[in-house]
């Protein structure tokens, strides 16, 4: 069997737990933090990695930059908007109010076949599915008050800084998937990993 070289290795990781930093690349490689970051360093000029963010130093000392494979933070659903969109300029109904199409955006990107009303754990389970179709990295937490939804990525991103309405049309699309009312707890906020996500709470 091929021994596989420290940038498979490193790719590898970063393909299982999406982001890492030097540091703890350097540990479970069991290699110096100088060798992780060479090898980095020649990944991200081949374009297969990039730097993606940092994650503040718990003392003193510099943030450490966390990694990535490239084409995870690129993934978008820009075309799947643009559909919609174009759908909902073409609509016939003349005059609507930004909230009513908004709200038809939504439930187009939520797909033609609808969750039927039943049991929450399996609507759960297919909202999920959906969203990650969308580019999401959607998953969702039971909690003592109420499951929560977490989304690990904005495939928005890009214009999302010109278009705060989009976090609405999320909530839109998740009520439209869940059949429940979904209030937002969390805004671009940052896990252990220092990497952002959203929550939302469902309001059955």
């Amino acid at each position: 069997m091929a021994v596989k070289s420290t940038r498979q290795l490193i790719l590898d990781h970063l393909r299982s737990k999406q982001v890492a930093s030097a540091a703890e690349l350097s540990r479970l490689l069991q290699v110096t933090p100088a060798n992780v970051r060479h090898h980095l360093g020649i990944l991200i000029s081949e374009g297969v990695v990039s730097v993606i963010g940092e994650r503040p130093a718990t003392g003193r000392g510099r943030p450490a930059l966390l990694y990535a494979l490239s084409g995870q933070s690129s993934r978008h659903n820009l075309d799947r908007l643009c559909s919609a969109l174009l759908n909902e300029i073409a609509n016939p109904q003349k005059a609507a109010s930004p909230t009513e199409s908004l709200q038809r955006v939504a439930q187009e990107l939520s797909g033609e076949s609808q969750n039927p009303p039943g049991n929450l754990t399996r609507r759960l389970y297919q909202a999920i599915q959906r969203m990650n179709e969308l580019n999401y990295q959607a998953r969702w937490e039971a909690r003592s008050d109420a499951p929560h939804v977490i989304l690990g990525h904005c495939p928005y991103a890009a214009i999302l800084s010109a278009h705060p309405e989009l976090c609405r049309m999320d909530v839109l699309l998740l009520e439209n998937l869940l059949q429940s009312r979904v209030e937002k707890v969390a805004h671009l906020a940052r896990d252990d990993r220092g990497l952002t996500y959203c929550m939302f709470a469902l309001k059955e």
